[in-house]
């Protein structure tokens, strides 16, 4: 598997980064074209959320999983990289289960209480499938962080943006004549769809090197996995700490605003 240094690694996220940024901004110039201010309106709405899931199902794992694969990899310990890729897969799988359900159960309170809008109920169902998607995503892409090989990270970055570009002006444009809030899921739905077509990449990428095949003695690959996911959480726990407080205070933020705005305003002379 071809390595980059640090320098040379850290320029191609920094490139890959910006073209992300700039194809993001076009995203949401054709979101706001197609679907005005009140769709876009409910799609920021989901946003936040869509945030919080994400962060709270990776966890902070791909840092914590790039650093431990550096350490086995530079002892050549093979069989340690695979334990770390089993115990982060049954993690982050685990995780997958609870937030998914969370979501069914809680989308229709969120919309209701928190985003004071039950038209935003159809933007958070269709955040459901990313919760598995982003957790296979977060583990493939911390072992090519601890491979040293950031070329798969920086091309996947790239391809959710431009399969988000191209399927959210179909996706909200065949939804928004049932309605602007089925117009603002379509638009969650090309954000999906993004992150499915990025993780397939990074599958492709793994198998096509070919490290090791995780599914074979997966259970064997578990034997010790209680020292690993110690080892896995001591880093993902403070990891994810500063990003957890932002997302859940721009999630708390946004559903406050919201309800100010919507309160009436009382003019006293």
């Amino acid at each position: 598997m071809s390595k980059q240094t640090f320098f040379a690694g850290a320029f191609i996220l920094i490139m890959a980064g910006l073209v992300t940024r700039l194809l993001g901004f076009v995203n949401k110039i054709v979101v706001a074209r197609i679907m005005g201010a009140e769709g876009m309106g409910l799609y920021m709405m989901a946003i936040p959320t869509f945030l919080l899931v994400i962060t709270l199902t990776q966890l902070g794992l791909p840092v914590a999983i790039s650093k431990l694969i550096a350490e086995a990899d530079a002892v050549g310990d093979h069989d340690r990289k695979k334990r770390i890729l089993a115990v982060s897969m049954v993690v982050t799988g685990s995780l997958s289960i609870l937030f998914t359900t969370l979501i069914i159960f809680l989308a229709p309170v969120l919309a209701e209480w928190l985003l004071t809008d039950t038209r935003a109920l159809y933007p958070l169902l269709a955040i459901i499938p990313i919760v598995p998607i982003v957790a296979l995503s977060a583990v493939l892409r911390g072992y090519f962080q601890g491979m040293q090989n950031m070329k798969p990270i920086a091309y996947a970055q790239v391809i959710e943006q431009i399969v988000r570009i191209a399927l959210v002006a179909i996706c909200t444009s065949t939804l928004l004549p049932y309605g602007i809030e089925f117009a603002a899921a379509g638009a969650m739905i090309s954000a999906v769809l993004g992150e499915l077509a990025s993780l397939l990449y990074v599958i492709y990428m793994f198998k096509r090197k070919k490290p090791m095949r995780i599914r074979k003695n997966f259970s064997q690959a578990l034997v010790g996995g209680k020292k690993t996911l110690h080892d896995l959480m001591t880093i993902a726990l403070p990891t994810t700490g500063s990003r957890l407080v932002g997302s859940v205070s721009l999630f708390l933020e946004l559903s406050s605003l919201h309800k100010v705005l919507l309160q009436p305003v009382s003019l006293r002379f």
